[in-house]
């Protein structure tokens, strides 16, 4: 077969997907512990959702979730749009937004981060990246995730749970983000992905082989895939629950500032 598949009918059409495992894996992470719940009020929210491919896989495991997919491009959002099978677009809500000046409130059980980044875990597939970016961008790109982490956390139930995600290597977008946000506030916690990773082999999302190769890509609390061990894209993923403080019976002990 020749041509570019990424053009075929059948990825144009939704019929069909194209996905690293890696992204994929982030949404994972994300609906094993909500999967199965069978809860109708269960609420999702995908704040950076373009192009789509993670917002699908919540749909499909969480049919009974109520999703919003939010992207700063109207223009990114409505191709999404577009693209996501009628299944499953049909039950999502689409919101062009700017993450980082949406005032949310903490009723959404399930919020995805996954952020605009330097992109460097996809320089396999994108060599021009090593060109491009250089050490101000990091600094710029680490300066907007800060906000988009904060503006999440804000919108999270007590109880609920937050996954922030890159597919950058540096650490400037990854564990410096998580570092100075939940460094400004009380009530968050990083949950351990070794474990999240578990559930996932035994519900059968993992293969034992897979996950047996994910051993090497859990660094203390977080998930990172790296290009040349692992066979994807370099992803960052941390899970963050936001607990009940028992001082004040709120998530908060101050508030997160914009």
């Amino acid at each position: 077969m020749r041509g570019d598949i990424a053009k075929s009918a059948v990825v144009r059409e939704g019929r069909a997907r194209i996905q690293d495992e890696a992204s994929q894996l982030v949404a994972e992470v994300l609906a094993v512990q909500a999967a199965g719940e069978g809860d109708p009020t269960l609420r999702v929210l995908d704040l950076c959702a373009a192009p789509g491919g993670k917002t699908a896989i919540l749909a499909e495991r969480l049919p009974e979730a109520e999703i919003m997919a939010v992207d700063v491009s109207r223009t990114r959002l409505d191709t999404m749009r577009k693209r996501m099978p009628e299944p499953l677009a049909g039950r999502i809500r689409f919101e062009a937004a700017d993450a980082t000046k949406m005032e949310l409130q903490p009723e959404w059980d399930r919020i995805l981060c996954d952020v605009p980044c330097s992109g460097t875990g996809t320089m396999a597939r994108n060599p021009e990246i090593r060109l491009r970016v250089t050490e101000a961008d990091l600094g710029r790109q680490h300066a907007r995730q800060v906000a988009i982490l904060r503006a999440g956390l804000r919108g999270l139930k007590v109880g609920g749970r937050l996954v922030y995600s890159s597919c950058s290597l540096e650490r400037e977008e990854n564990e410096a983000v998580v570092a100075e946000v939940l460094g400004a506030v009380q009530g968050f916690a990083v949950v351990a992905v070794a474990a999240i990773l578990d559930q996932l082999a035994e519900r059968g999302v993992v293969t034992a082989e897979g996950r047996e190769r994910l051993r090497s890509a859990t660094e203390g609390d977080f998930l990172r895939t790296l290009p040349g061990v692992h066979p994807c894209d370099g992803f960052f993923a941390a899970v963050i629950e936001r607990r009940r403080n028992q001082a004040t019976g709120t998530g908060y002990i101050r508030e997160l500032s914009s």
